[in-house]
């Protein structure tokens, strides 16, 4: 207390602005750990439609022989 009885506050826009700093860097952190998870999903993606893109195109290609041949093996 003053010497009026008035409480003294000390400034603490110091320590507040060095938490909104410690803050924003953890949010960039964040953002940055979410674009390298984002980039990994879509390279997983990717990879599966090229597998099911070359199953897919083995069915068909598995149907056409069949269609050819009569259905049975045979020409």
């Amino acid at each position: 207390m003053g010497r009026s009885g008035a409480t003294v506050m000390r400034d603490i826009r110091g320590d507040l602005q060095e938490r909104a700093s410690l803050i924003e860097q953890q949010i960039a952190a964040a953002g940055i750990d979410f674009d390298k998870a984002v980039e990994q999903l879509q390279g997983k993606l990717k990879a599966e439609l090229a597998a099911l893109g070359v199953a897919m195109l083995a069915e068909h290609y598995k149907s056409f022989l069949m269609d050819s041949l009569g259905g049975d093996g045979r020409p």
